[in-house]
């Protein structure tokens, strides 16, 4: 048996199966995404400004293809001098982020305010239940407990701007990331990023969701410096000690954060029977591994030694749990479930009631039904470009400002907001433009394309298996995201400009 002749094969395959799955899943949330009722607003919810905001995109649009010179002027602005637009539109994103979570800060509901509230007082017996039931939070607990006794406060302003400056410094470190990977990309980046910090309210959230965006941005930066053959060594391995720590810091925030890493390390395997760097490739995904254990041990440690909280560890809900309710009607959260999970007594009963309930579901379903049920779950797990912004019940518990310019933001994010539907809206242009360009970057790709591709396979396929439902979940793997819409974004418009030119002669893109 030759295995120089199979090798490429085996290659090949592998990098097609990342594809199909890739474009496969995409294809199912760009329907998803452009069926959202996000677009739809309501004669209850309908102001002023609602209609002002269609009409202002209408004009855009039509401008646009109707008069070159204007075509041209933005061209010249966004394109041309991108670097200074870029990083001016940056710097007003984060002006504008700063100041809308120092007056806007609401008090969050859910699991955010059980965190909070054992922060404050951690002797009471239903918080005591529930982190021995919710065993996996104490980490994002003990967390934000070092940032209350740093800052003495543990006000939720205090914890929203915490919150949103780990937001931040991910931000600085995708640039960065991107900066090494393709630095001619950085305007590219920063243009997303810049968007997305304008509407994004989820980063005042003090929860696992926006705690473990540093860390897996960390991860993937050193992972870039690593795969960087142009660089030393020893420089290499240092990246690759970084991405193994760093991503042992987003597993104990948030254990799904490891997909990111598999991801990687399965990549860089597969390459291995096209570039044969067997030695050298090896190294650098066992540096990745070693790294991690080395400081996921001692994270872990914490958690087991912790004395802030009395805790009931035989209670803690199993993982299968999860796997569980993702098989209910939408996948999403199931109250049934969680209150057997309180009822249940010990880890093994609990276990075994997860394990019949997923036989009788998947029984019940069938495998057509089954795959139906994927192909929706896909969709609801991905369709909200707000990340589930409210979803969740009790999202905010606190009472909505009404007077002045605090009272005008919190129009736009709290339940009963006057313009939520603005929000929304605005959320779902940004969301839907990501998943277009992800869409139509239908280019087989490198190395570094087909391990973002990969990892956000891998998140896509954990959220179908586990706890899904709404698209909250997604912010985890938003650097994977952000990154690889970075890096395709180039590759889109070459391909829908070729449609266009095909359509409109003389307009393209």
């Amino acid at each position: 048996m030759n295995i120089s002749k199979i090798s490429p094969k085996i290659f090949h395959f592998g990098n097609g199966v990342i594809r199909a799955f890739f474009f496969g899943l995409i294809i199912i949330s760009f329907f998803a995404v452009l069926s959202s009722t996000n677009w739809l607003p309501d004669a209850k919810t309908t102001t002023g400004l609602t209609y002002i905001m269609f009409a202002l995109l209408l004009i855009l649009v039509l401008s646009w293809f109707s008069f070159p010179k204007f075509q041209m002027f933005l061209k010249t602005i966004f394109i041309k001098h991108k670097w200074i637009t870029s990083i001016i539109c940056l710097v007003l994103a984060l002006i504008w982020q700063i100041q809308f979570v120092y007056f806007v800060h609401p008090a969050i509901g859910f699991d955010v305010s059980a965190v909070h509230n054992t922060i404050i007082n951690p002797n009471l017996p239903e918080l005591r239940g529930y982190f021995s039931v919710n065993y996996n939070n104490l980490s994002i607990l003990l967390t934000l407990r070092q940032v209350a006794n740093i800052f003495h406060s543990t006000s939720w302003l205090t914890m929203a701007l915490c919150s949103t400056l780990v937001t931040d410094l991910s931000v600085l470190v995708i640039i960065a990331t991107i900066a090494i990977i393709n630095f001619q990309k950085i305007p590219n980046i920063i243009y997303i990023l810049a968007s997305l910090l304008s509407i994004f309210p989820i980063c005042m959230v003090p929860y696992t969701d926006v705690w473990c965006l540093l860390p897996i941005s960390l991860s993937i930066f050193g992972w870039s410096i690593a795969t960087q053959k142009s660089y030393l060594v020893v420089i290499r391995f240092l990246g690759a000690i970084l991405s193994g720590i760093s991503l042992a810091c987003g597993v104990w925030i948030k254990p799904s954060v490891a997909v990111w890493g598999i991801a990687a390390i399965l990549t860089s395997l597969l390459y291995i029977l096209k570039n044969n760097k067997v030695i050298l490739t090896s190294i650098f995904c066992l540096t990745i591994a070693s790294s991690f254990v080395l400081a996921y041990q001692p994270l872990k440690k914490a958690v087991q030694d912790q004395h802030y909280i009395i805790v009931n560890q035989k209670r803690q809900i199993p993982m299968i749990h999860f796997i569980n309710v993702g098989l209910t009607h939408d996948g999403a959260y199931d109250p049934k479930a969680a209150l057997k999970m309180d009822e249940l007594p010990t880890k093994k009963q609990k276990v075994v009631y997860s394990k019949k309930m997923i036989i009788k579901r998947l029984k019940k379903r069938g495998p057509l039904g089954y795959l139906q049920f994927l192909v929706k779950k896909q969709g609801l797990n991905t369709a909200d470009g707000t990340f589930g912004w409210l979803h969740e019940g009790h999202f905010i518990i606190s009472k909505q400002p009404s007077e002045g310019w605090r009272g005008f933001l919190a129009e736009f994010i709290y339940p009963n907001g006057k313009y939520v539907i603005e929000f929304r809206f605005i959320a779902q242009i940004l969301w839907t433009i990501i998943i277009f360009v992800l869409l139509f970057s239908f280019q087989k790709g490198g190395f570094i394309i087909q391990t973002l591709r990969m990892a956000l396979v891998g998140g896509f396929i954990f959220l179908l298996l586990f706890e899904g439902g709404r698209s909250r979940y997604l912010v985890q793997f938003l650097p994977i995201i952000l990154i690889l819409t970075a890096l395709s974004a180039d590759t889109a418009k070459y391909n829908l400009d070729k449609i266009l030119t095909a359509i409109l002669p003389k307009r393209g893109f």
